[in-house]
């Protein structure tokens, strides 16, 4: 059996104590450090299983830590963030919308957006004709493309190790482009699943309207009716009651 390299114990301690100290670790300097190939080392991590050998981070602070000492948010002072922070932000379709932050067009917008039930529908549906119509001008311009057209659809810079062989050196890089491509058939088939979204919810868009205009009509008979009753207890106007006036006469009939 060949014997272990004592690099490959001392490479594995710098690795875990420069991972513990929150240091970034660039095996191929550490593999300079130690005098070994950069290959040796991945081989050595993988094997020894460096990252499973860090030790556990914990919540919170450690025993005896003294870092919110004298901060707002330490315990016994103004608990939360300051107005305005922005810490737990992940991206701005979940901020919260703080209008002295916002510049002039993006508060023109946000004022501009329709709250009412019926303008704020009527808005959505204006967005969503909007993208079908983008959607089937994408569709027939793919069909009109010829059969053989590709797209590309994603691609992807790679960097490994260059040479082989005696011509291998250690360290040097090569670049590699990956890619893939899209046929003009394949993205029509893709628009057209987003097309039928779209068209969906147009249409759920427009029973809302629908069942919004027909509940708008009941109301106005509603008021109509309740008016003519008004009228009729005060009798400020001798308005005839539809139900006790037919009643009448037919009997004198």
């Amino acid at each position: 059996m060949p014997k272990r390299s004592k690099s490959r114990d001392t490479a594995k301690a710098a690795y875990i104590a420069r991972k513990a100290a929150g240091e970034e670790v660039s095996l191929r300097e550490l593999a300079q450090e130690q005098g070994v190939s950069y290959q040796t080392l991945r081989n050595w991590k993988a094997a020894d299983k460096w990252d499973e050998a860090l030790p556990k981070k914990r919540r919170g602070g450690q025993p005896g830590n003294r870092n919110s000492v004298g901060k707002k948010n330490a315990a016994g002072s103004h608990a939360g963030a300051p107005a305005g922070n922005k810490n737990a932000e992940k991206d701005g379709a979940y901020s919260a919308v703080f209008f002295d932050m916002l510049s002039d067009a993006e508060r023109e917008i946000v004022q501009r957006t329709p709250l009412g039930s019926r303008a704020a529908l009527e808005h959505e549906m204006q967005i969503l004709k909007f993208r079908e119509h983008k959607i089937l001008a994408k569709i027939a311009e793919y069909e009109a493309a010829p059969e053989d057209s590709l797209y590309i659809n994603s691609l992807m810079d790679m960097r490994v190790p260059g040479g082989r062989g005696k011509d291998k050196q250690d360290g040097a890089l090569q670049s590699m482009g990956m890619y893939s491509k899209d046929s003009a058939f394949s993205r029509v088939l893709k628009l057209q699943e987003a097309l039928y979204k779209v068209q969906g919810r147009i249409a759920k868009i427009a029973d809302s309207l629908r069942a919004l205009e027909e509940s708008e009509k009941r109301m106005t008979l509603e008021r109509e009716k309740l008016e003519l009753l008004r009228l009729r207890a005060t009798g400020a106007v001798d308005v005839p009651d539809p139900e006790t006036d037919g009643e009448d006469a037919e009997e004198m009939a």
